[in-house]
């Protein structure tokens, strides 16, 4: 019997594990550094380095890159650097892991830590949510047309609505900008901290690629030639645009992408005049994505014959269906007062945040999506022998993400990016703080159907069809559909329309007919 068969990408394989690691370690401050007076500022990336699966468990290798400015001189207020690696390694289990999945990791740093033990030692601490999401998948041949002409077949078909993936990539991304030192600000003589954060995030497919924009926000701190200010300080917002070769990618295509800076640096370089008022910044971004093709697979799923037993057989399959991909902004706005030791504010210098999701609901009116912005803002107060300091806080949010009526047991997840943040002082002790928050939602239906792979031809059961009469009056039940009475009772669904002169498609529940028995082998 000639059948025609279509892919189904079904998935094999799909679990989430979440867990906190607690990093802590000590540091020597290098010979050629000087003596630590007070830790001012601190920050630092998270970076998986090598993931090996085995079965139900895997093995995660990642670094803290970690850099921190403190206060070298009371008395001159000068300032200096340090930097650091932490490493850790992390055991995974997850039952059902096999060698072939793919793994995704995300990791948040909730907290980073770098206190100073003595004048020559530091202590770096950090705690570090991981959420592992592993996957597989496989490709099952399912029926799509039967072609036998003798055997008088009788097919009832299906339209499978599923979202495959047709392409699936990570890979790093290096944008590199350069930043000029404004011209009220001194030459550079040494760079002292820094911070290169990634805002303003627009990922749009192409043809054969991936379109990447952005802005890489800048922010440097560093000793210049005025000897009358013991530090500068130098921001600047600057775009970037990258492309990223996707083979298979279309413009039409759901792209469903995590962004995440892994690395970070800034470097000095000197101007055609040879002054030192350019900064080279380059962050390196890990970009994790999957791309989905929407598609009506048309199936068969039941057959039956007029002439012969039919033996059809069926594999279970794991469906995937993209819903909803869509993006909300959640703008926040706080009035921060800040700390009594912290009084005497003459400036901000620089605020930047990190976004954590506390809570996802899913609601009657969409998704309630709940988290906190870990807000750090830099500034210059009036203290001569401690003029730069930091003060942080939590300011919670809560947004609501609108997807309309879902179906039943969908699987979401939200991703949170920092589009924009400032902070200006209101007067007195209270600094202004708005932020920009984009949530990046993705919607799929997870659903489990019998598929059929392939039929063959089994034996006549002569028993039940003698046991059928000729004919027989019926009185439909919920449930019943033409095809499966037509299976039942060893007619046609057509027979049983031209018989009962039906014109629609549909029979409803409490509906007599009369059926009358065709088959015989």
């Amino acid at each position: 019997m000639l059948t025609d068969t279509q892919m189904l990408q079904a998935m094999h394989f799909r679990s989430s594990v979440a867990l906190q690691v607690t990093l802590d370690q000590d540091y020597n401050v290098p010979d050629n550094k000087s003596d630590i007076e007070k830790v001012i500022v601190e920050n630092g990336e998270i970076q998986i380095q090598n993931i090996k699966t085995m079965p139900d468990k895997m093995i995660l290798k990642g670094s803290l890159f970690w850099r921190m400015a403190y206060l070298k001189d009371r008395q001159n207020c000068t300032l200096d650097h340090m930097e650091g690696e932490l490493p850790f390694e992390e055991v995974v289990n997850m039952d059902g892991l096999t060698e072939e999945a793919r793994i995704r990791v995300d990791c948040e740093m909730e907290d980073l830590r770098v206190t100073m033990i003595h004048s020559r030692k530091v202590s770096v601490r950090s705690v570090v949510n991981v959420k592992v999401h592993a996957s597989a998948v496989e490709e099952i041949p399912v029926v799509s047309e039967i072609s036998d002409t003798e055997k008088h077949l009788c097919l009832q078909r299906r339209t499978l609505d599923v979202s495959g993936i047709a392409v699936r990539k990570k890979d790093t991304i290096r944008i590199r900008e350069e930043m000029t030192l404004p011209g009220n600000k001194a030459n550079m003589l040494e760079l002292i901290w820094g911070e290169v954060q990634n805002r303003r995030v627009d990922i749009r497919p192409q043809d054969d690629k991936l379109l990447l924009r952005g802005e890489a926000s800048v922010f440097c701190l560093y000793s210049g030639e005025n000897e009358e200010n013991p530090f500068e300080y130098a921001e600047a917002d600057l775009p970037w645009q990258a492309e990223l070769p996707c083979s298979g990618m279309r413009e039409d295509m759901i792209v469903n992408s995590h962004l995440h800076k892994i690395a970070q640096s800034l470097e000095m370089k000197a101007d055609m005049d040879g002054e030192m008022r350019l900064v080279m910044a380059e962050m390196v971004l890990e970009i994790d994505l999957e791309a989905y093709e929407e598609k009506k697979l048309q199936t068969v799923s039941d057959v039956y014959s007029l002439k012969c037993q039919l033996v059809p057989v069926y594999q279970e399959a794991a469906m995937r269906r993209v819903c909803i991909r869509n993006q909300t902004e959640c703008k926040l706005y706080e009035k921060v007062r800040m700390p009594g030791e912290h009084a005497g504010v003459l400036q901000l210098c620089h605020p930047w945040a990190e976004i954590r999701m506390d809570r996802l609901e899913l609601t009657e009116e969409g998704i309630r999506a709940e988290g906190v912005a870990d807000v750090h803002i830099l500034y210059v107060n009036e203290d001569d022998h401690l003029p730069l300091d930091i003060a942080g806080v939590m300011i919670p949010f809560a947004c609501m993400i609108e997807t309309g009526v879902l179906p039943k047991d969908v699987c979401f997840e939200v991703q949170p990016y920092l589009d924009q943040i400032s902070a200006v002082m209101a007067g007195g002790d209270t600094a202004e703080v708005k932020m920009t928050v984009r949530l990046d939602t993705l919607v799929c239906q997870y659903m489990t159907i019998h598929v059929m792979t392939e039929i063959s031809e089994g034996e006549a059961n002569d028993g039940y069809m003698e046991s059928l009469p000729n004919m027989t009056g019926y009185v439909v039940k919920k449930g019943d559909t033409l095809f499966s009475l037509g299976k039942q009772f060893c007619t046609t669904a057509q027979e049983i329309r031209r018989l009962n002169h039906i014109e629609k498609e549909e029979i409803s529940e409490g509906e007599r007919l009369l059926i009358m028995k065709q088959m015989s082998f």
